[in-house]
């Protein structure tokens, strides 16, 4: 019989070799604790996004099966599009949400990012309960998301749920 030179020698090996094996797992899970909580990792500067979005597509979180799957977006013929505006002079992002209208403050990180501040919003009542919660969940997204993306026309928001929106530089009717 093998006995493993250390249990006899040293007790404390006997003891702790099973926590011993465990530290580097533990050092890996810890690490993913170790970015701070931000309201925005990283977005254009402010300049570039100048101007009124128009949202366009919903991708929703993946599922267990895998398919991203796409969110409904109300439209309304007779009115505006669900879209927000960037006045990068003023500090202000405003827009339409489906039922009211919403406006906030922006402002910038230290790194350049936008943060954006306390979201006001009229209280109209949607005649559609869908309009409502899809309202309602476009504020929860506005207020805690990740990070924007822009490529030339299209700006993404990432969500922390996993939500992506993709919104289109609006272009004036001529």
């Amino acid at each position: 019989m093998t006995t493993n030179r250390y249990s006899k020698k040293h007790p404390f090996f006997r003891i702790f070799y099973p926590f011993i094996l465990l530290l580097p797992l533990l050092g890996l899970i810890s690490c993913s604790n170790l970015l701070p909580d931000c309201n925005v990792c990283s977005s254009p500067p402010l300049v570039d996004l100048n101007g009124k979005w128009e949202l366009v597509r919903w991708n929703l979180p993946a599922n267990q099966s895998g398919p991203i799957r796409l969110r409904n977006i109300p439209s309304n013929p007779e009115g505006p599009s669900i879209a927000m505006v960037f006045d990068p002079s003023q500090k202000i992002l405003s827009g339409f949400s489906g039922c009211n209208q919403f406006s906030s403050k922006l402002t910038e990180d230290s790194k350049g990012a936008i943060v954006i501040g306390h979201i006001a919003l009229t209280r109209k009542m949607c005649s559609e309960s869908q309009r409502m919660e899809f309202e309602r969940d476009l504020m929860n997204i506005l207020t805690d998301y990740r990070s924007w993306k822009q490529q030339h026309h299209q700006l993404l928001l990432i969500a922390r749920t996993g939500d992506v929106l993709l919104f289109e530089r609006h272009s004036p009717s001529k």
